[in-house]
């Protein structure tokens, strides 16, 4: 199994569509693929169709046990299971992240996690073959937020493979383009690539979809693969 942990570095980065549009991209892979909603807002279910009278999610259950019935399965044969309607703190989190640990899944699943921007990495029990992309925006406030992820880092004793990765990028933005040229010259964990920001990932959750299903000719599809593509590449390091 395969764990991929993604946050962004502050709200509104775009994290669930990620993981949605990412999912879908593994799937084409001929591989399983799981995707966890950690995050109370409960935004994961939308983008795999889930109809709004289905509220109910792990955060629901008394136990994990529990939950096990409440896991959805998508039309791309993707298996989430949503956060639900009930609060939760970071205990409950981390022991939901904890007993997916125990399912009896295939040789080469990707399990993929959809975590809050709020809850901090080091609260994640995390192995040395997890990868945790963290997402950033190319704007001021990230820049300086990954300088004191990178000072939180090296004082924690993390050996899990951490990575920043830009998410929303306006190419025609000149501060955007001269963030992202430094980014890469001077952080070490940075990905050598970059999201961009497409409206087609907007129209597809209207659509309660996903920019991979409405879209596959589109900027969204190229670069999901292309994260994909990495991701697999990390994975076998």
């Amino acid at each position: 199994m395969q764990r991929v942990f993604i946050k962004g570095i502050k709200g509104g980065t775009g994290g669930t569509s990620i993981v949605a549009n990412l999912a879908c991209a593994l799937k084409k892979s001929d591989v399983d693929v799981i995707a966890i909603d950690l995050d109370a807002k409960s935004d994961l279910s939308l983008h795999f169709g889930l109809p709004w009278t289905q509220t109910l999610g792990w955060s629901n259950a008394e136990t994990f046990n529990d939950a096990l019935s409440m896991f959805q399965q998508d039309s791309n044969g993707i298996i989430f299971l949503p956060f639900g309607d009930n609060s939760a703190t970071t205990d409950d989190v981390i022991d939901t992240v904890n007993s997916c640990q125990q399912l009896d899944l295939a040789p080469g699943t990707w399990m993929l996690y959809d975590c809050p921007s709020h809850i901090d990495i080091t609260h994640y029990s995390l192995n040395h073959d997890d990868i945790f992309v963290e997402l950033v925006n190319c704007d001021a406030t990230c820049h300086s937020l990954i300088h004191k992820r990178l000072l939180a880092l090296k004082k924690s004793k993390n050996n899990w493979k951490h990575y920043f990765l830009v998410n929303k990028y306006n190419s025609a933005s000149l501060l955007e383009f001269d963030l992202f040229a430094l980014w890469q010259t001077t952080l070490p964990l940075i990905a050598p690539f970059f999201i961009n920001h497409d409206e087609v990932v907007k129209e597809a959750t209207a659509y309660r979809n996903v920019a991979f299903n409405c879209a596959p000719y589109s900027v969204a599809n190229d670069d999901i693969e292309t994260l994909a593509g990495w991701l697999v590449s990390k994975a076998a390091l």
